[in-house]
């Protein structure tokens, strides 16, 4: 398992990441290692992890890091972390045979920001939210802006291009309000993304590779509790106190598109790992899901370990409705290991080129090249140096974090 823990030297400094994920990377080799496999054998930095220490379970996903579990053993790595293109899991020389279970860098890299893939997913037919993306560094572009700002189907949501889970993802009442937050966003973000409020029900699809080439959607998890309009960090509140899977008994014709939707999606994407996706209705009277958050790199805590019986991951309730105790979602994550040189090599889909009618670009007075050519050097300081949890393997396996 590999864990985030760099920082780069190239780019001002990030917003504050989340707190490293090294639980969800313990959890994952206890798992991997309560299989009691002969075929398969976790690497880890002690060499006796203790079952209730975090840290001792993986390695962070630096290139010290990833050459250690590599002289420790392993041949594939779990990279429980972001990964992006020029991730040290890319640039590092490893061994030919090593593998990666994880989404492709370069994939990752570009469907971590959010206005490249909503406006991907849009062009393709899928259910998006309303857009409008505001792209500056300064007051100035907020205030020629001014009369779009004003005239926003209020409430609506705004949020960073990139960011984890929650993070910096607001719900905007009125224009004042919108003007405050869009100047304390412009302080650390160069883009930010606004969305009409979806205020019905929500919930969550977890898309897995099934062995053949194609996805399945497991169950929804549906989601309630929200604060403010938006789901709380689940850092301050475990999913399994704010989430119920959806029996799939008790889903509706939208439900099923949702999941048909999810599939599509990911295999649009090119996407070749567990990954995560949230949907919300319009409105509390029933009616289409929307497609508003692609989560590459879910979070994938689960019970198991002493102590954390109740740390299910969103996708581990899926997960376990589906039929798949934590321990065997583990597993079927392990069977879509890719050989590492081919994961790095897989290029992301094309950019869509124009604007779209359902998505505004309001933009500085130089524009961007059309089709977020841009975006991926901008994205660099959108970026929070690593933040999660990883893990690869001996077959070797170790995780990273």
């Amino acid at each position: 398992m590999v864990h985030s823990n760099r920082q780069s030297p190239e780019v001002p400094p990030p917003p504050p990441p989340p707190p490293p994920t090294h639980d969800a990377s313990a959890d994952i080799a206890y798992a991997v290692h309560s299989l009691n496999d002969p075929n398969l054998r976790v690497v880890t930095p002690e060499p006796h992890p203790n079952p209730t220490a975090d840290i001792d379970w993986s390695f962070p996903d630096t290139q010290p890091g990833i050459l250690a579990a590599i002289a420790a053993g392993a041949d594939t790595i779990w990279a429980n972390t972001p990964l992006f293109a020029h991730h040290p899991l890319t640039t590092t020389s490893l061994p030919p045979s090593t593998k990666l279970i994880a989404n492709p860098p370069k994939v990752v890299d570009l469907v971590d920001d959010k206005a490249f893939t909503n406006k991907l997913l849009q062009h393709h037919g899928f259910s998006i939210p309303k857009s409008w993306l505001l792209e500056g560094d300064s007051k100035r572009s907020i205030e020629r802006l001014s009369q779009l700002i004003y005239d926003l189907p209020y409430p609506v949501i705004v949020k960073p291009t990139r960011g984890r889970g929650s993070e910096g993802v607001k719900l905007i009442d009125g224009f004042v309000s919108m003007l405050d937050t869009l100047d304390e966003l412009f302080e650390t973000h160069n883009v930010v993304l606004i969305e009409e409020f979806l205020e019905g029900e929500e919930g969550t699809v977890t898309v897995v590779p099934d062995g053949q080439g194609k996805f399945i959607a497991l169950p929804i998890v549906q989601r309630f509790d929200q604060v403010s309009g938006l789901m709380p960090w689940n850092g301050h509140v475990p999913v399994t106190k704010n989430s119920r899977v959806l029996s799939v008994s008790k889903e509706d014709s939208w439900h099923r598109s949702a999941k048909t939707e999810c599939e599509k999606a990911v295999e649009l994407l090119k996407l070749t790992s567990v990954t995560r996706i949230d949907i919300r209705r319009k409105g509390e009277d029933g009616g289409k899901f929307y497609l508003f958050d692609v989560n590459p790199k879910p979070n994938l805590t689960g019970a198991g370990r002493p102590g954390r019986d109740d740390q299910d991951s969103l996708c581990a309730i899926a997960a376990r409705e589906f039929g798949w105790e934590y321990a065997s979602l583990v597993r079927k994550c392990i069977e879509t290991a890719y050989p590492l040189e081919e994961a790095c090599a897989i290029e992301p889909p094309e950019a869509v080129v124009g604007s779209l009618d359902n998505f505004t670009q309001c933009l500085p007075p130089t524009p961007l090249t059309p089709g977020y050519t841009a975006y991926p050097s901008t994205a660099q300081s959108e970026r929070s140096p690593g933040s999660d949890n990883a893990q690869s393997g001996a077959f070797g396996m170790m995780v990273c974090h």
